[in-house]
């Protein structure tokens, strides 16, 4: 495993890799980090510790990782949803990529991340600079869930023991409603202003559990 930045090669100090499942499609998105150390009295300071990591995961198109060797997933310009993050100084975009899957098995995965980010250090590291990097991962173990259609029903059976009951479900249509009316009399903030709680109750072996889900803007507490 290397990273290299321009013509500094680094120590990979730790390589993380992780899914986590797009509910609208279901496939699988992806996460990369990547931490890197060179304490070389030959380089600046403040270029020894680099991290590349693609904090917001992207599509690899697929529900599971069994076609990934292979693959490449490309960015042709800066776009921190999509393109990932170098950081050396500050947290900077990655101006472009690409990400090739080297080799995929049950446990490992072995990934080569090449592209352009932003350093702003000076004239050698400024805007673009290249890197490079090689890394090999244990595979985690792939997400599960259920999707559970509240309109269709209000309760669901988890499993043989477990049960879940959705008390007010039409609170969050209602809620969801007059959010759209606020939309579409121009209110650009609509959504911001959505607020309202979803109260279940989780049966086990006949135990109940009270619980709730309270949506706020664009956060959700549990």
């Amino acid at each position: 495993m290397y990273f290299k930045l321009n013509d500094v090669e680094y120590t990979i100090e730790s390589c993380d890799v992780a899914f986590d499942i797009i509910p609208y499609n279901q496939h699988l998105k992806m996460y990369i980090d990547i931490e890197a150390k060179n304490e070389s009295d030959q380089i600046d300071y403040e270029l020894q510790y680099v991290r590349l990591y693609h904090n917001n995961g992207f599509d690899i198109g697929g529900k599971t990782t069994r076609n990934l060797k292979g693959k490449r997933f490309e960015w042709k310009k800066a776009s921190n949803w999509n393109g990932g993050t170098l950081y050396v100084l500050e947290h900077e975009d990655v101006t472009s990529g690409v990400i090739e899957i080297l080799d995929i098995t049950a446990d490992t995965i072995k990934i080569k991340w090449t592209g352009f980010g932003n350093v702003f250090w000076n004239d050698e590291y400024d805007k673009n600079v290249p890197f490079e990097a090689e890394i090999e991962s244990s595979l985690p173990a792939m997400p599960k869930y259920k999707v559970l259609n509240g309109m269709a029903a209000s309760v669901f059976k988890l499993d043989k023991d477990t049960f879940l009951e959705l008390l007010n479900f039409d609170d969050l249509l209602q809620e969801c409603n007059r959010c759209v009316e606020m939309w579409r009399n121009d209110d650009k903030e609509a959504w911001e202003k959505y607020n309202a709680t979803l109260n279940m109750i989780l049966r086990y072996k006949g135990v109940e559990y009270q619980g709730k889900a309270v949506y706020n803007g664009h956060a959700t507490q549990c």
